[in-house]
């Protein structure tokens, strides 16, 4: 049993690397018309036998405290998810159990996967093998993701990621925003490592990687990857200075680190222009003027597009139009029943007609549409703990949080809170989930260790 819980803790850490490989493959087959099962029976079975991992892991510790904490969550979880799918199969207009129990499956990884890093990292930590493996696995998986974008791109094979409007590249990955999401994420993770890595200039290489998985972010035409390629240089950037006032390691090194992010942030600045997300904001605004002129015009506009129109401009354009999704949405939970309002309606909320059926693809706001006011909480019950845990841990240890491991995690977590709002597709969706939780857990298992040791763990560091 204890053998198979270390070799399953090096096979999560492998199966980041796999990620981009998957996503590559299931895209390809999505634009062929193919069935996409073959990814989706490797995540459920990855969630499957994680969910034994955990429940293994928690016995082979004898923490009967713990194991209970954690079972008697999942325990919960799985009851407020009975009771959720119960009650809108006798009370939803229209339910599509095949959407409804895959809705329940994307939403299930999370949780699931989370608790299996975090004692996945704990057991890797134990036997001296962590660094081995975390953060160059995610370092491999972005890679990855910027060799297919550059290589899709200049054979023109890429596909776009606004497809209507023929702008943005997704390289050989179906869903754009998902895409922006995992390399918002995993590029302050790209940082870190890159920084470590670049001794006394000797491996300038490194900071190459990170030029390239900048270049596939600006190719991709989302604002959600533009603005974490901005946050993530600048945490580095901060990161750099406090180390230098701190003077805290070679002040020549750190002086080049300052000249290196300001260099970046510069050439993010020069590219811009001619990259597609700079094409986005002015399309949003001629979008507008095209609705306003057509709203003059006899054919006129439908009640979104009017909705659209009357949305402030700037607001619309953060969101994409997700707030006239919001509001259809919030109509439909507003005339559910207390059932309903109490544990979910499920996938989409309310609908006639699977075609009608519409996320509004903004994370806690699906969340709650979904599971309901005391589901949403139970579900989202790790998430809240782990930002109110990490946020007392960065106050409290102030001083300490300017490493770059520190700097790159608290900017990777964030990103990750920030994206689930702002782009969606983060918690709820499996292929952007797991790199979440990666950063998440690593990022818990470290402050747990802070708290219990009264110092940093400086030993979890890039190996």
């Amino acid at each position: 049993m204890q053998s198979f819980i270390k070799k399953y803790s090096i096979f999560l850490m492998l199966y980041i690397v796999f990620q981009p490989v998957l996503d590559a493959i299931t895209g390809t087959m999505e634009k062929a018309h193919m069935s996409v099962t073959f990814g989706v029976f490797i995540r459920l079975l990855v969630m499957a036998i994680s969910a034994v991992f955990i429940l293994l892991y928690l016995m082979m510790n004898r923490n009967t405290k713990k194991g209970f904490t954690v079972i008697g969550y999942f325990v919960l979880l799985a009851l407020m998810s009975a009771i959720s799918m119960y009650i809108n199969y006798k009370q939803k207009i229209l339910f599509v159990p095949g959407l409804e129990f895959t809705a329940l499956a994307k939403s299930l990884y999370y949780p699931i996967m989370l608790f299996s890093y975090y004692y996945a990292f704990e057991e890797l930590h134990r036997d001296g093998l962590l660094n081995k493996y975390f953060p160059k696995v995610v370092f491999y998986a972005v890679n990855i993701i910027s060799i297919v974008m550059i290589v899709a791109h200049f054979t023109n094979t890429s596909f776009s990621s606004y497809s209507y409007y023929k702008l943005g590249e997704s390289g050989w990955f179906f869903a754009a925003n998902e895409l922006s999401a995992i390399v918002s994420i995993s590029f302050p993770i790209l940082i870190w490592f890159a920084v470590d890595k670049l001794q006394g200039w000797k491996r300038w290489y490194y900071w190459l990687t990170v030029v390239l998985a900048i270049y596939s972010a600006l190719l991709i035409g989302t604002k959600g990857a533009f603005i974490a390629i901005i946050f993530g240089t600048l945490m580095g950037l901060i990161a750099a200075i406090i180390q230098r006032v701190q003077r805290n390691g070679s002040i020549k090194r750190l002086n080049g680190m300052i000249l290196l992010m300001i260099l970046t942030l510069v050439g993010i600045g020069v590219a811009y222009p001619t990259m597609a997300v700079a094409k986005t904001s002015q399309l949003h605004e001629e979008m507008i003027q095209d609705k306003k002129h057509r709203a003059k015009t006899k054919k006129g506009l439908n009640k979104d597009q009017e909705k659209y129109v009357k949305t402030n401009k700037y607001v619309s354009y953060l969101f994409s139009g997700r707030t006239i999704y919001f509001e259809n949405a919030q109509h439909n939970f507003h005339k559910a029943t207390p059932a309903q309002k109490v544990f979910g309606m499920g996938y989409a909320t309310s609908f006639k007609k699977v075609k009608k059926a519409k996320l509004v693809e903004m994370d806690y706001v699906d969340i709650i549409f979904q599971f309901g006011y005391l589901g949403g909480i139970i579900y989202m019950l790790p998430l809240i703990i782990s930002f109110i845990f990490l946020l007392i841990t960065f106050f409290k240890h102030f001083g300490s949080m300017w490493s770059y491991k520190w700097a790159m995690l608290v900017a990777s977590v964030l990103l990750g809170f920030g994206m689930a709002l702002l782009t969606g597709h983060v918690i709820e969706a499996p292929s952007v989930s797991i790199y979440f939780v990666t950063s998440l857990a690593f990022a818990m298992y470290n402050a747990v260790l802070f708290h219990k040791n009264k110092k940093d763990p400086v030993e979890i560091d890039v190996g």
